[in-house]
């Protein structure tokens, strides 16, 4: 599977306005966005943002991050690791279909994992 198939299954869902592939430094390997302007400071804000959760798992013995779902009055924001390093982001509308985009970034994530091992 590569990087654009991946993310063209979630982009095919309800109500996604952007997916992106990005390392846990908030470098993206490759994103798109009905607002492209909005993608980089997006990765940059949920990237330390997952820092910071994944501290909080190791110090309470939580284990690995698998997925975060963070449901804002007007979009959702998955994210979902790929591997250690990686993550997938997707940002959904709240009138779309969340719950299908979150299935398709874990079906995504499982199919990338080889990509990055």
């Amino acid at each position: 599977m590569t990087f654009e198939s991946a993310l063209a299954d979630i982009r095919r869902c309800a109500g996604v306005s952007l997916t992106a592939i990005a390392d846990r430094d908030g470098i993206p390997v490759t994103s798109w966005g009905e607002r492209p302007e909005d993608v980089e400071e997006l990765i940059a804000e949920y990237s330390t943002f997952l820092r910071e959760v994944t501290s909080a798992n190791r110090e309470l013995q939580l284990g690995e991050l698998d997925q975060i779902m963070v449901a804002a009055e007007h979009k959702v924001v998955l994210i979902t690791s790929i591997t250690g390093g990686y993550f997938l982001m997707a940002v959904v509308r709240r009138d779309g279909n969340p719950g299908k985009a979150r299935f398709a970034c874990r079906t995504a994530a499982f199919r990338l994992r080889g990509e990055f091992l």
